[in-house]
């Protein structure tokens, strides 16, 4: 039985096994650099779920969110801890089913194994998909369940298949918003190609609806309760609307009044001023809107999700009647946006590939597998949607796959378009293609006539709208960017951009050696470093003066610097900072650690790497007094804790100090000020102290501001103390995630504890 079932569907054991080999090769070596888009959102609201603290994260929120993909972050975190490796194993295992799934649904649009196979293959290969596991974003469960509950309802004669269909639906809604507006669709479809009479007919529909329902129902039941007013799934959809509506009547693509106007409605840190400053240009403000002016005279606490939801709601479609065509306007210009390739898109981890920082297996990758694929797809899930139904296959599943996508490009451009829309699309244009590839020998035939000529119109449009050949005739000057690129034509087309990512991936190469000889402490490295031709001048200008001062010239280090001048940057600005402090010069070295420009980026990281900073005075480190940078690791911006009255930084779950040359072949002590402010319902830390793998104490923090002392071995005369903290965390409110902005959005906070000063005694 194995043997048969192996022997008749080959192609899909085939596709799964080169699906596991691309996630094995994937798996850790993503080029990811910190979290993207909606992941430190989804993972904060778990953190708080496996808690015990509820929903109660989105309440402080820009949004709330649909419950069931944070609800299952959180069982991972429940059992795992913050080990994000089980989330990505349990999503790896659902991507792979979901090949599975796709080669059923072939089957089922009367594909044979080895084309049905073809879909689960590409399913299998796709970037986005096999990738997207190792992202905490909801589009992999979501696609599970979307695709399992196509294949329970395309064939619904069987009660449990419309009830098992029913319930992942609801599930799906419960996972993405967006499919509620959905469903009512899936009932019509059921109605249309159910059998018997009308009753039976709206019996089929009814029975999917009433169970997403008796799931549906519960949410939206505790979500109005939680949030204050009617919430069905989330408000998600008023924020974007709100936000689509702003872009079409400035007529650019900045959030920022959006989010000013949902600040002033969430932020209590704000007064009555700020409130009004901060919501001066929006529609209501300008029209005099009764309800604003009510919410506005509210403390902020007071003011509960619904009712920002309700004024979001209110404030977009004020925008839209204010300048209706260019709402219109907008949306014609998301849906182009909806089907060509944005390469430097959030998702597609590609941020900083024209320094080259993509590896170059993973630029080849992103152009094969994703942007490739997707235009070559495109076109013959078109041709493939048309000849299926020309030919009369699998109908009722054409006419929903249909409906599927013609409900994204109506919905999405409505609010704002971007490439990760696609990626529920894809599974069913993979299954559409093949279909069209089955049929390539009877093309003349199924595509003749006007219906054929109509779709083969479309597909075509389809595939210059996405492919863009004709950007390499668009005038600009030169080096200008093109306006007109996707996939062909002048950067930032991805082929242009590939190139770019290529090319530039030996100076960036160049650019680790040199940290590497840095971290090192190896001068002859350092050397041969600065003398790669291949190194690019930013570099060059912080590295060539750092290299001064390891050689015991700051002076001219300083002199390197001033002939780099027209290459400032933040690094420059802190090398400045630790050639000043070399010379002894604190307070000119503080006002260069100081700036505004240096804090936006916090570069302890950075420093910590780069830096070989001086003896301290005293063998004391004072956190957040402009002069701690490469002394400290694994700690946020300093700020003023009123409860503690004084400003501090608080530690992540892993952080370092360094004392350089502290040591004097006797026994001293680690001598620190500390607190943990931590929230009243949540255990008091244990902090370990650590010397390489030795644990030295353990530190009790709390509430308030304490003096520990630990001892510490002797070491040779002259050498340093590095000191490692180990602690578990907790994740703040909301509010602390809305306020990273700049350099630091999306940088989700995990907070340990709060240190002072430390010194060596």
């Amino acid at each position: 039985m194995i043997a048969k079932h192996l022997r008749q569907h080959w192609p899909l054991w085939l596709a799964l096994l080169v699906g596991v080999a691309l996630r094995i090769a994937l798996w850790g070596n993503l080029p990811r650099i910190g979290f993207i888009s909606d992941e430190a959102e989804y993972l904060a609201a778990a953190d708080w779920l496996a808690h015990r603290r509820g929903f109660a994260w989105h309440t402080s929120y820009l949004w709330t969110r649909a419950p069931l993909y944070p609800l299952f972050l959180a069982a991972h975190l429940a059992i795992f801890g913050r080990a994000l490796e089980s989330i990505f194993f349990s999503q790896t295992l659902l991507s792979l089913l979901n090949v599975a799934l796709i080669y059923a649904i072939g089957r089922k649009s009367g594909s044979s194994p080895g084309y049905a196979g073809g879909a689960a293959f590409l399913g299998a290969v796709a970037l986005p998909l096999a990738i997207y596991p190792q992202l905490l974003l909801s589009e992999t469960l979501f696609i599970t369940l979307l695709l399992g509950a196509v294949l329970l309802l395309v064939e619904p004669g069987q009660r449990w298949r419309l009830i098992g269909g029913g319930i992942l639906l609801g599930l799906a809604t419960l996972t993405r918003g967006l499919l509620l507006g959905f469903l009512p669709l899936v009932a019509l479809w059921l109605i249309w190609q159910a059998g018997g009479d009308w009753r039976q007919r709206v019996t089929t529909a009814l029975i999917p609806l009433l169970m997403a329902g008796m799931l549906i129902g519960p949410w939206a039941l505790y979500a109005s309760r939680t949030y204050g007013g009617l919430i069905i799934i989330d408000t998600t959809g008023a924020y974007n609307l709100a936000l689509g509506a702003r872009t079409a009547y400035d007529g650019g693509r900045s959030d920022a009044p959006t989010r000013n106007f949902t600040l002033a409605l969430l932020d209590p840190t704000l007064d009555d001023t700020e409130r009004a400053a901060l919501v001066a240009d929006s529609c209501l403000a300008q029209t005099d809107d009764p309800g604003l002016n009510v919410a506005l005279t509210k403390p902020v606490t007071a003011i509960t999700q619904a009712e920002r939801q309700r004024l979001l709601n209110a404030e977009g479609w004020c925008l839209i009647w204010a300048r209706p065509w260019a709402f219109v306007s907008k949306t014609l210009v998301e849906l182009v946006d909806l089907f060509q390739i944005n390469y430097s898109g959030a998702e597609r981890l590609s941020e900083g590939f024209a320094l080259g920082r993509l590896p170059r297996w993973y630029t080849l990758a992103l152009l094969a597998l994703d942007d490739t694929l997707y235009i070559l797809v495109l076109p013959l899930a078109v041709l493939g949607w048309m000849v299926a139904r020309q030919r009369g296959l699998a109908t009722g599943l054409t006419v929903i796959i249909g409906l599927w996508l013609l409900y994204n490009v109506a919905v999405a451009p409505l609010l704002f378009a971007i490439n990760r829309f696609r990626i529920p699309l894809l599974p069913f244009l993979f299954v559409l293609a093949m279909v069209a590839l089955a049929e390539i020998p009877r093309w003349w035939l199924w595509l003749r006539g006007w219906y054929g000529l109509s779709g083969l119109t479309l597909a075509l449009v389809l595939w210059l709208i996405a492919a863009t050949p004709y950007a390499y005739l668009e005038p600009r000057a030169p080096e200008a960017p093109s306006r007109w690129a996707s996939y062909f034509g002048p950067y930032p087309s991805a082929i242009a951009a590939a190139r770019l990512a290529w090319d530039s991936r030996k100076h960036y190469e160049a650019v680790e050696r040199l940290e590497s000889a840095f971290t090192r402490n190896d001068l002859a490295a350092m050397t041969t470093a600065l003398a790669d031709p291949d190194l690019p001048a930013y570099a060059s200008a912080f590295g060539a003066p750092l290299l001064a001062a390891r050689q015991g010239q700051p002076e001219q280090g300083l002199i390197l610097l001033d002939v780099k001048q027209p290459l400032y940057s933040w690094q420059t600005a802190v090398v400045r900072g630790e050639l000043l402090r070399q010379l002894g010069d604190l307070t000119r070295a503080r006002q260069w650690f100081g700036l505004t420009l240096v804090d936006d980026w916090n570069p302890v990281g950075w420093a910590w790497r780069w830096l070989h900073p001086p003896r301290l005075p005293a063998d004391r480190i004072d956190l957040a007094d402009d002069n701690d940078l490469g002394y400290i690791d694994g700690f946020y911006l300093g700020e003023f804790d009123p409860v503690l009255g004084a400003t501090v930084r608080w530690a992540t779950e892993t952080a370092h100090l360094r004392f350089p040359a502290a040591a004097t072949g006797e026994p001293r002590q680690l001598c620190l000020q500390a607190a943990a402010n931590w929230p009243a319902d949540l255990p008091q830390p244990t902090v370990r102290v650590m010397m390489g793998e030795i644990v030295i104490g353990t530190l009790t923090p709390d509430h308030r501001l304490q003096e520990f002392c630990l001892p510490l071995p002797a070491l040779p005369a002259g050498s340093d103390y590095i000191v490692t903290f180990t602690s578990p965390g907790f994740v703040p409110d909301a509010l602390d995630l809305v306020r990273r902005q700049g350099p630091q959005v999306g940088d989700l906070r995990v907070l340990a504890f709060q240190l002072d000063w430390a010194e060596v005694r």
